[in-house]
């Protein structure tokens, strides 16, 4: 009897050190300077970005003719629910990409391997918690610089990275079970709703209401609350790396299209791809839908079919109505100056969510092609929904914020229109202009910059129009 020799196969940590052996290695110098260079460019951005928070919190301090208590509850109560807020659009962000992805090689020579699989996606759990880590923590301090509140600085930044180790370890464990992600996206949706509107009722019904209560605690409850804030982290930490196992390729490599059409868009400078990518997972996210014929001449048939759009996929219409409260927000608060600028950038903000059908239409010819007419009479007919929400949203504004003239509002509703058409029938890039390097991002082709600069140099010019206007 012949004994054929089986060699045993390599554990995961000698699998990543044969990874790591077989990158190419940069020089030292190269990497500090590339690293310096990056510092100096974050600093001066760091900087710009804190002179204008020190510059916006003393005119929020200035005030106008609002009572002080009731200025400091909108900033506090608004604060605390856009913190939560982006919390739930961490978690929704995490599931969209994974949140634990491997690239194509991964997935190819490693995770096909019988290798302990949990072992191998050891790394990837350690990044996505730091990530969430810093995220969270960023978030609490922005939420501390804006309020003004005398609490422990570092065990609330160390109560708020916990919190992001634990909601990045729970979208792990949502990845790694059963359940559809999708169902846990809309649960978090409805959750993000919900808080906007016990905002909305809270200010409606106790606008002298404040978070002071936080400041007189002292530093023993919050020592306490981080202590087990970095328990809970730990043990989620280590419940979702137990759970590593049960990750297959398919659950893997669930955000790779996702991520995939981001790193081509940064690179690009153009979001197109990403766009499209995030509105086909939302259609198919509505999964079914009964269909009906349209009644009606061409015009009226389309014009019901994006606001069939709206309908199926509501989002955009609830960003157009929570935005309506923005106005109102910065006149409680003392920003009577920037009101109309900040009116006009709004009102585009609103108008841009209900745009979803002329973006479509005026990106793909094939689409022009298969609904006939010519296209202008398309371009009028998709821009029917918007001009609507225009209208309506400046006229809300307009009888909600004291103060506020007609002139605004109707040049923030002509202006918003403008824009969102500027910018949703930009043609596609067009990178064969000549290089112009600035010393920022690299060799960068001024025709680029002339494009992507089509649409927001109308709106700062409409926001510097509305502010000359205003006196």
């Amino acid at each position: 009897m012949t004994v054929i020799g089986v060699r045993a196969l390599p554990g995961a940590a000698e699998l990543r050190h044969r990874r790591r052996a077989r990158r190419p290695r940069r020089p030292l110098g190269f990497l500090l300077s590339m690293l310096i260079e990056r510092l100096i460019y974050l600093g001066i951005l760091g900087g710009l970005v804190v002179e204008v928070t020190q510059a916006g919190v003393a005119r929020i301090e200035a005030g106008g003719g609002v009572p002080d208590l009731v200025r400091t509850s909108v900033t506090q109560l608004t604060a605390a629910v856009l913190a939560l807020v982006c919390l739930v659009l961490l978690a929704k962000a995490l599931l969209a990409f994974g949140p634990l992805y491997a690239g194509s090689p991964a997935r190819t020579w490693l995770l096909s391997t019988p290798v302990d699989r949990g072992a191998l996606l050891r790394g990837h759990l350690a990044a996505a918690v730091a990530v969430g880590a810093a995220v969270c923590a960023v978030i609490g301090f922005v939420f501390l610089a804006v309020t003004r509140l005398s609490v422990p600085v570092v065990a609330w930044v160390v109560c708020w990275a916990a919190a992001g180790v634990v909601l990045t370890c729970l979208c792990v464990l949502a990845q790694a079970g059963e359940r559809p992600v999708a169902a846990v996206q809309r649960g978090l949706s409805g959750a993000a709703y919900t808080l906007v509107g016990v905002a909305v009722a809270v200010l409606a019904l106790r606008p002298d209401l404040s978070l002071s209560g936080l400041e007189s605690a002292g530093p023993v409850p919050f020592t306490v609350a981080a202590v087990v804030a970095l328990a809970a982290a730990v043990g989620a930490a280590e419940w979702a790396r137990r759970n590593l196992g049960a990750m297959t390729r398919g659950k893997v490599s669930s955000g790779a299209e996702l991520a995939t059409a981001t790193h081509v868009s940064v690179l690009s400078l153009d979001v197109t791809m990403f766009w499209s990518i995030v509105l086909e997972r939302r259609a198919r996210a509505v999964a079914r839908v009964r269909p009906a014929a349209i009644r009606g001449n061409r015009f009226i048939a389309l014009v019901k079919s994006d606001l069939a759009r709206i309908r199926r996929m509501p989002t955009g219409f609830f960003m157009w109505a929570a935005l309506i409260s923005v106005p109102y927000g910065a006149h409680v608060v003392g920003l009577d100056a920037f009101l109309p600028a900040l009116h006009t950038v709004t009102a585009f903000a609103a108008v841009d969510r209900l745009a979803a059908g002329l973006r479509v239409v005026s990106r793909s010819p094939s689409i022009r092609r298969a609904l006939g007419g010519s296209d202008l009479m398309l371009t009028l007919t998709f821009l029917t929904v918007p001009a609507a929400g225009a209208v309506v949203w400046s006229a809300l504004t307009w009888a909600l914020v004291p103060g506020l003239s007609l002139l605004t509002a109707a040049v923030s509703a002509a202006g918003a229109l403008a824009v969102t058409y500027r910018v949703a029938t930009r043609p596609p890039l067009d990178y064969s202009s000549p290089l112009v390097d600035v010393g920022l991002f690299g060799p960068t082709p001024l025709g680029l910059i002339l494009q992507l600069v089509r649409g927001p140099a109308l709106l700062a010019g409409l926001a510097l129009l509305q502010t000359a206007i205003a006196g």
